[in-house]
């Protein structure tokens, strides 16, 4: 009896797991057939041309001994952190860089840090980010807003 229980509780999740994945590729199809088409990704002359940096660009060696030469900032002075953040942003002339960010305070629209490229305090905003949010600390991608209302 126990065995027919297990077997009945198996099948159910089985048929569950079906729906589910019947459910998202339609919503898949769906999606493709108001697209029209499916986007093709970029070659490596469109990915040039969007001015991307590398995902891991190398400091060189003078910029290292400057920022080793900078005064800390408040924030970090004083330990305001929240975490180590990873993204890809477009400003609002559009060019499109990678940051890596000490986070120090979130809103609903904003994350503050210190930007590990320019060694500086930086503003910005959550509807610019390109993608997901990299979160240094655990290795967890999210959605920008996902991840400032988790810490907000």
């Amino acid at each position: 009896m126990d065995a027919l229980i297990g077997l009945l509780v198996l099948i159910g999740i089985a048929t569950i797991f079906v729906l589910m994945v019947r459910r998202t590729n339609a919503k898949g199809r769906a999606l493709e057939a108001s697209l029209g088409h499916r986007p093709e990704p970029l070659s490596k002359e469109q990915r040039k041309a969007l001015n991307l940096k590398e995902r891991h660009p190398q400091v060189p060696k003078a910029k290292a001994e400057k920022a080793t030469a900078q005064e800390p900032t408040r924030a970090i002075r004083n330990g305001w952190s929240m975490g180590e953040v990873a993204f890809t942003y477009e400003d609002s002339a559009g060019d499109i860089s990678y940051r890596t960010l000490t986070v120090h305070s979130v809103t609903a629209t904003h994350i503050k840090g210190e930007c590990h490229d320019r060694q500086a305090e930086r503003t910005f905003r959550l509807d610019r980010i390109i993608g997901d949010l990299t979160d240094c600390d655990t290795g967890e991608m999210l959605s920008p807003k996902k991840w400032a209302r988790r810490h907000n």
